[in-house]
Formats: C-alpha cells, sequence, structure tokens
C-alpha cells in the first residue's frame, strides 16, 4: 500500500496492559520514525488505560478528525478477509450478544471473559484473542461514528499475542520479548529497535513497580482518597483493594490477589494508575481537540496546516494556550503521567518541556 503520509498513535509513558512502558515514550517514537512513520501523536493517559472498547473508539475518533483514509492493525493467524467476515458477523449481532454478556455477568464472570463468552456463541473460540479482540472494536469504532476509515488489518506470523516464551528465531510476540530481555533478542528486533533498546536499558531507568504500590497504598490507606469517580471503578471495588492492600508488601502478591474473575489483573493495573492519576470518568465526556505530537520529520510539514483546521497541533508548550480548560485538564494529565514515570524510574523530571525532548525532525 502506497500512502503520502504515515501516522502513529502511540501510548505514552503507561500503556493499556496497565504497566510503565519498557522504553520511555520519547525513545519509542525516535525508533518509530526511523521505522518509517511521519508523525507519531501521543494517546492521552486516560484512552490508553481503558479496555479495549473504549481504547479502540477515542483512537478512531482521533484519526477521523485527522482524516485518515486507511487504519493498520494486527491481527493474529487468521486470513484478513476471513477475520474481517467474522468481525461483521459479530457487529451486527451486538443486541444479542449484548443480552449474552449480562447473563454471563450476573454468573460472576468479569466483564471480558463474559463479553468473549457470548462472542463465542456467533464465532470460533480461536477468534477470541486480545489482538483480535481489540482489532474487532476498531471496526465497531469506525461503525459506530460513521467513519471513512478503511481498515487495513496484517497477519501475526508464526506467534501468538499470548505466547510468553520464545518459540521462533525469527518471529516473537511482544509479550515473549519482554518476558526473555535477558536472552538474545537482536534477532526478533529491527536493528534500529534493538539498539535503542540497549541503550535505554543501560542508562538503568527501569521502572520500579513497586513504587506504583507505595503510592497506591498512600492515597488509598492513609489519605483516603475516594475511588468511586475513578476509571475503572465499580462499586465495592475500593474495599476489595483496600483489605488486600492491608495484606501484601509488595505489588506482585497484591495483583496475584486482587485478579480473580471477576477482575482481570489489567483491569486492576489500569484501575490503580487512574486512581494515582486522578484520571475520573468525566474525562470521557470532553470532546478531545487536540494532538500531542512526539515526533514528525520533514514530511508531515505540509500537512500541519491542513490538521490544524480540526485539531490543535501541541508540538511545544506554548501551543496549549489556545485550548479550552477541558483539553488543557488532558494535555496537562499527559504530563502528570510522564512525571509519575520519571519519579518511578529516576528519569528527569518535565521532560515533555526540555529542548532535548522536542519532537525529532
Amino acid at each position: 500500500m502506497k500512502v503520502d503520509l504515515s501516522i502513529s498513535v502511540m501510548s505514552g509513558d503507561f500503556v493499556q496492559r496497565g504497566e510503565p512502558a519498557i522504553m520511555d515514550k520519547f525513545t519509542r517514537a525516535k525508533v518509530a520514525i526511523k521505522q518509517g512513520f511521519d508523525i507519531i501523536i501521543e494517546m492521552p493517559c486516560f484512552v490508553t488505560l481503558q479496555s479495549a472498547e473504549f481504547f479502540a473508539l477515542k483512537s478512531i475518533y482521533i484519526l477521523d478528525k485527522l482524516g485518515v483514509d486507511y487504519l493498520v492493525f494486527g491481527i493474529e493467524q487468521m486470513n484478513p478477509d476471513e477475520f474481517l467476515g467474522h468481525a461483521k458477523k459479530i457487529i451486527n449481532n451486538t443486541e444479542k450478544i449484548d443480552l449474552l454478556t449480562r447473563k454471563y455477568l450476573k454468573e460472576g464472570l468479569s466483564y471480558p471473559k463474559a463479553h468473549n463468552k457470548a462472542i463465542g456463541n456467533f464465532v470460533d473460540q480461536d477468534f477470541l484473542s486480545s489482538n483480535n479482540i481489540l482489532a474487532l472494536e476498531y471496526l465497531r469504532a469506525i461503525r459506530k461514528i460513521s467513519s471513512n476509515i478503511k481498515p487495513h488489518p496484517i497477519r501475526r506470523i508464526n506467534t501468538l499475542n499470548s505466547d510468553k516464551n520464545i518459540k521462533d528465531s525469527n518471529f516473537a510476540s511482544s509479550t515473549a520479548i519482554r518476558n526473555n530481555l535477558d536472552q538474545n533478542i537482536q534477532g526478533l528486533l529491527p536493528n534500529d529497535s534493538y539498539d535503542e533498546l540497549v541503550n535505554y536499558t543501560s542508562k538503568n531507568l527501569k521502572f520500579d513497580k513497586d513504587y506504583i504500590y507505595n503510592v497506591f497504598c498512600y492515597k488509598a490507606l492513609i489519605e483516603n482518597k475516594a475511588m468511586d469517580k475513578t476509571l475503572g471503578y465499580e462499586e465495592g471495588i475500593s474495599n476489595y483493594l483496600e483489605k488486600l492492600a492491608k495484606k501484601h508488601n509488595t505489588y506482585q502478591t497484591f495483583l496475584k490477589n486482587a485478579t480473580s474473575q471477576r477482575y482481570t489483573m489489567s483491569r486492576i493495573k489500569r484501575l490503580v494508575i487512574n486512581y494515582i492519576l486522578d484520571n475520573n470518568f468525566n474525562l470521557n465526556d470532553i470532546d478531545i481537540s487536540f494532538i500531542k505530537i512526539l515526533a514528525y520529520n520533514n514530511k508531515a510539514l505540509p500537512y500541519f496546516k491542513e490538521i490544524n483546521k480540526n485539531l490543535t497541533l501541541i508540538i511545544n508548550k506554548k501551543d496549549t494556550k489556545s485550548l479550552d480548560s477541558n483539553n488543557k485538564l488532558i494535555y496537562n494529565k499527559m504530563v502528570n503521567s510522564s512525571n509519575f514515570y520519571s519519579l518511578g524510574s529516576q528519569r528527569e523530571l518535565d521532560l515533555d518541556f526540555k529542548y532535548n525532548n522536542r519532537p525529532i525532525i
């Protein structure tokens, strides 16, 4: 596919798994430019730290405002046309699937498990993987907002997203790579990615996940800050987590014991970070009218004027002056998220405002 401009909408320093990224957003943006993207846009942190449904909806909303023609995304080991056929069948049976989901929720299943079980009544269980579910939500979002974006699925080769171990000398899932950073993974990554990973890890900036837990425990057990407005909250979960926090000294044991048939580990991790960052439900109602650019190249420059008709471009701090109060709130949340990552990794504070971290041209 030949395109005029390649745009990547990328999570910031915290990702949808509810974890700090292995490499920070500035490093990943630099790699993405080297790999051929022309503009790297940072996803607002409150969008990243939500379920696949909302993550996809806001992503498509932003991309539609940008006026993109094609959305390229990964799927599992399935023919793209077969995937699109399954997805259409699921979307066309949304009401029936919603009824079944509510039924399974009443039986005590978590929402993801209940929803997947409901979908399993219409397509093979092999379809139900994290990558395919997110891809499905992209298609659902395109239809929901009546976007003209055309989907372009890319099939995974020789691996599954759920693979935790390296099984092939040429291909590995991101999960397997993250779990085996101490092994020889050079052949599994593009050279630029591998070089930046080695350089970044040599700086000893690895995020201390127990730092997340210590801040969470302070806010929940000492400040007694209410959790009921936090993204990902549901009735009863705050008492449940507070009781566990009093019993466990490490984040790992806390998460292991908090995970249940009702609450997935990813959901708990996202809720914890949203709670720390004060990401509340009201953020979902804001009409996002800006994009924060992490990196771009010269090829992008002629398009900025066109993009700026629908979305304010934030490249430097001074660009935020034109934002309304709601969008400035979202921008500040993104900076707070970045600084929280810095505190947990001993990285310098306020890097979003530093000259050496301005977008790469």
